[in-house]
């Protein structure tokens, strides 16, 4: 029995192995950093869900001075709200 386009002869193609996924924590912290300090600061919130060494990295002065040295610093305002209904301050960050 023969299918289309593979002879009878012939064993059909072989599939590649899979890759394992390679994750940006496995790269040391300082490259990182490097990266997360390209990326704009109005994302580091939803960055810092993603895991604790995310949270860690975002927070961390090290990635304030990645940012100052390669320029990409932003002047903005925090703001610390407490609303009478929650218990727990909120912070807000404003920017231009």
């Amino acid at each position: 029995m023969s299918y289309a386009g593979i002879a009878s002869d012939q064993e059909p193609p072989s599939k590649k192995p899979a890759r394992e996924p390679t994750s940006i924590l496995q790269l040391p912290d300082d490259l990182v950093l490097s990266c997360l300090a390209r990326v704009s600061r109005l994302h580091y919130p939803i960055l810092s869900l993603v895991s604790k060494t995310f949270r860690s990295l975002t927070s961390s002065p090290e990635l304030y001075q990645n940012r100052y040295l390669l320029n990409r610093t932003k002047n903005c305002l925090y703001v610390c709200l407490q609303f009478p209904t929650e218990p727990n301050l909120r912070w807000f960050t404003l920017c231009r």
